[in-house]
């Protein structure tokens, strides 16, 4: 003789299948399998376009200025966006036939970053990725926000060899330890790239010292100063 299910195990087996139909549609949802889709194709992008700007270093000795690799560049600023579809974007042959460009561009754009000299020393890229629970985002220390110093709304990027991203959890120190100033916003000092050269103009400007040309005659104008560069956790 055949036996039946009861109610109560009939309740429990349509709660499971409830329960494994739930956690399908969140891991599996049409949204998260696009978002995915756009970063897959941003890191790849992004990847790329670092690996030619390095061999356009090894060829000029110089990272790109803006005005070489942005569509919006413009006399002095460090920052910029890129795009190759853009009627601006200048030509980067024999590098890439065409830069990349944001699939959400304009409204989500690569920024473009340089320290502001004519033969820049660094760069570094920044995007926003639309899966916000990507395992990158916290490895980068992008978690609350990277970016320029008045800008730290991105979460992803690249960078030359010898900087990182910028998080909103660094300083430019040329005074006391990173360990000290980790600690005065309640963290531990993570990591300290040794000393980093900043142009004056930009680490006075990262720290928040200084104003107008004349000011701080500790760091003389156009002079190159060194500072740690602290990340905190």
């Amino acid at each position: 003789m055949k036996k039946a299910f009861t109610l109560a195990e009939l309740l429990i087996v349509i709660a499971i299948v409830v329960v494994l139909a739930i956690i399908a549609l969140v891991s599996f949802s049409p949204k998260t399998q696009i978002d995915k889709a756009k970063d897959s194709k941003r890191k790849q992008e992004l990847t790329q376009l670092s690996k030619v700007i390095e061999d356009y270093y090894n060829d000029k000795g110089c990272y790109p200025l803006p005005k070489d690799i942005c569509y919006n560049s413009s006399i002095g600023q460090t920052t910029c966006n890129i795009c190759g579809s853009d009627p601006n974007s200048p030509d980067f042959n024999p590098y890439l036939p065409s830069l990349p460009c944001d699939p959400q561009h304009p409204r989500i754009k690569y920024l473009y970053e340089t320290d502001g000299k004519n033969c820049p020393s660094w760069y570094r890229i920044y995007t926003n990725l639309s899966y916000q629970s990507d395992p990158e985002i916290v490895q980068l220390g992008c978690s609350s926000g990277c970016g320029p110093e008045a800008n730290k709304s991105y979460n992803y990027g690249v960078t030359s060899p010898n900087t990182k991203l910028q998080t909103s959890d660094s300083a430019c120190l040329t005074y006391g330890s990173c360990d000290s100033y980790c600690s005065s916003i309640g963290k531990t000092c993570s990591n300290t790239i040794g000393y980093e050269t900043f142009s004056d103009s930009d680490c006075r400007n990262r720290l928040g010292i200084c104003s107008g040309p004349t000011c701080c005659s500790n760091y003389p104008v156009d002079k190159d100063i060194k500072s740690y560069l602290c990340h905190c956790r």
